[in-house]
């Protein structure tokens, strides 16, 4: 099937809009127990079960509206309403008669602003704010109570106060840091974010759901560039019913659990990027206000901006429902390569890439009388024309590359000059990774490694992986991913940018670092995801029952400066059973712990330097696997 260009996927035919709207109907009677997603007891559940059934309409009686029971977590918490099970019927019934009718997308903010003005509490009603990476920025997610002053309709916002006495769910939060917050926002926060206290006479019942439309539009129907379009056509024909089936499908099963991440990775990406591309203009603007545009800023806010195009065209792709189910991102599941193995006539060569090559240049390299040169102008020629035991040399400049490089023959890519001048930059934006190194040796040094990808910037997959004075810039969930059996060793580098993990070493890797930098790590949402972020993740590998002294590859980690990262520095995770029998204690170092705990980890002079979830953690995870 091909896949529509930019025109297609903009333009739905209204007659078949309103069938994809009927079908969605008719799936959410088909499956209506699935419709109510499994209960969670996380502090930041959205669902969870009632006794007392739930309230799908305003004119439903207050009495039908459940709350939320605290968990043990939460157990200081007031009870607060939630809405739990209105299914697909119920949401296009509200949001085309109550609120957005036939208006268009540029319309929208008006309509919501007029439906919170007629059904929501101006003020003096409490609820829980439960924070979000986008109110909190580096201080991480937490639960507040607090009391409405005033209700903003316009922009769907609240004037807040703190309830005295303050109560938090995490400890470590102080009440003066929530009020600088505060202050800092004016004490205004989204309604979305906030979660209305359950009173036994019901009487704040009505704002708790006009608060969950809202949220659940917000967050599941709308996408960050419906506000720029200004096309004259009802938003309801043309979206509600797709997105509604897309919702459903993602939390019913009906979309293959890898595919429902990579939806939802994509969508938090271009959010992250556009966010990024936002504060790059500003930039611009600000230091070209009084003369001419900097062409190299002109040419990356164009790639910025074709980086964007690309990701919306794959959330479009998912919306629709035929190419869901015959596309599904097929190019993410893309093999590790097949190795070329050596060169027919059994040469080794050495591919030098520039825009333009001298005597000069080639002399400064200093290399032997008898070494065979070849010259290309692209990196991506010069990759197809390696085979094993060649050398690549990139001359300083910017090497782009629309398609991610996948190592899988022993090569040497090196950097000639100063690492921060010669770029290698990977637009593979809808890709699980940007490098993927498959071979039994494979050596990067001297680069800097930038990629604007969903998953792992350098993957390592089997074999042995050399990093040496690289920076790696990671654009995706993860910067260097070690599988198991596969082996890196990484010396004088630097990894920034993952939003989940700098370092991810699974269990039974190899791995040596030592005099790297990792920071700037831990910056993105992460739905559903099992674990923290962290600069390094070790998971760790359950004894063998028959060899319980064997112990896994060692893992060395020795003179690395880690720090600073909106998250832990270094997270150890170990099966839940052989957590009960480690011996920690509360008084004890936690890099004293592992040296005790985990001897085939060798820890020697490391810095951890503001790890905002705290340097060193050890902690139970079911994602560990058996040692055979």
């Amino acid at each position: 099937m091909e896949v529509c260009g930019d025109e297609e996927l903009s333009k739905f035919d209204e007659d078949a809009s309103i069938l994809i709207a009927k079908e969605a109907l008719e799936r959410t009677r088909q499956h209506e127990d699935d419709a109510i997603l499994s209960p969670k007891t996380d502090a930041n559940s959205n669902d969870v079960d009632t006794p007392d059934g739930t309230m799908t309409s305003l004119n439903d009686s207050a009495e039908k509206l459940p709350i939320l029971g605290c968990t043990e977590a939460q157990s200081a918490f007031p009870d607060v309403y939630h809405v739990t099970n209105i299914d697909n019927q119920e949401r296009i019934r509200v949001y085309t008669e109550d609120i957005l009718g036939d208006c268009r997308p540029d319309q929208i903010a008006v309509r919501f602003a007029q439906y919170v003005l007629s059904h929501i509490e101006p003020a003096g009603w409490r609820a829980v704010w439960r924070s979000s990476t986008g109110t909190t920025e580096t201080t991480g997610a937490f639960d507040v109570l607090v009391e409405v002053d005033d209700v903003r309709p316009e922009d769907l916002n609240a004037s807040v106060h703190i309830v005295s006495p303050f109560l938090c769910d995490r400890p470590e939060v102080q009440q003066a840091s929530v009020e600088n917050l505060l202050a800092s926002r004016d004490y205004m926060l989204p309604l979305s974010e906030l979660w209305p206290l359950y009173d036994e006479n019901y009487d704040h019942g009505k704002t708790a759901l006009v608060i969950e439309h809202i949220r659940f539009f917000y967050d599941n129907i709308w996408r960050p560039w419906d506000g720029d379009d200004e096309e004259d056509y009802s938003f309801v024909l043309r979206h509600l019913g797709p997105r509604l089936m897309l919702y459903h499908d993602l939390h019913t099963g009906a979309v293959p659990p890898s595919t429902t991440e990579q939806y939802h990775a994509t969508l938090a990406l271009y959010q992250q990027r556009l966010t990024e591309l936002d504060k790059f203009e500003d930039r611009m603007g600000a230091a070209d206000s009084d003369s001419e545009l900097d062409s190299n800023d002109v040419l990356e806010c164009a790639r910025r901006h074709e980086e964007l195009d690309a990701l919306k065209r794959s959330i479009q792709v998912m919306e629709n429902p035929m190419m869901r189910q015959t596309i599904c991102f097929r190019g993410c599941t893309a093999g590790p390569g097949v190795p070329k193995g050596p060169r027919p006539d059994g040469e080794r060569v050495t591919h030098l890439i520039s825009d333009k090559l001298t005597v000069g240049m080639v002399t400064d390299l200093g290399l032997p009388p008898e070494t065979i040169l070849q010259y290309h102008t692209s990196l991506q020629v010069a990759l197809d024309n390696t085979f094993e035991g060649d050398t690549v040399l990139l001359f300083p400049g910017r090497h782009v590359l629309s398609q991610p490089i996948k190592l899988c023959d022993p090569i040497t890519i090196r950097g000639v000059g100063n690492p921060d001048d010669v770029t290698v930059e990977i637009m593979v934006a809808t890709m699980q990774f940007a490098i993927l190194c498959s071979s039994f040796h494979v050596t990067m040094s001297g680069l800097t490694l930038q990629a604007s990808c969903l998953g792992s910037t350098i993957d390592v997959t089997c074999g042995w992986t050399k990093l040496e004075k690289c920076r790696v810039k990671c654009g995706g969930r993860i910067g260097v991913k070690v599988q198991p059996k596969a082996m890196l060793t990484m010396m004088q580098c630097e990894v920034t940018g993952a939003t989940q993990r700098g370092i991810d070493l699974e269990a039974g890797c190899e791995a040596e670092l030592v005099d790297n930098v990792i920071h700037g790590h831990g910056s993105g949402p992460a739905p559903g995801y099992v674990s923290e972020p962290a600069a390094i993740r070790v998971q760790t590998l359950k004894p063998s029952q028959d060899s319980p002294d064997d112990l896994p590859p060692p893992l060395v980690f020795k003179h690395n400066r880690i720090g600073p990262n909106t998250a832990y520095g270094l997270q150890i995770l170990v099966d839940q059973m052989e957590h009960c029998r480690l011996e920690l204690s509360p008084d004890t170092p936690k890099e004293h712990a592992i040296r005790h705990n985990f001897k085939w980890i060798i820890t020697e002079g490391n810095t951890f330097v503001e790890n905002a979830l705290g340097d060193v953690e050890i902690c139970p995870s079911i994602e560990t696997i058996k040692f055979d």
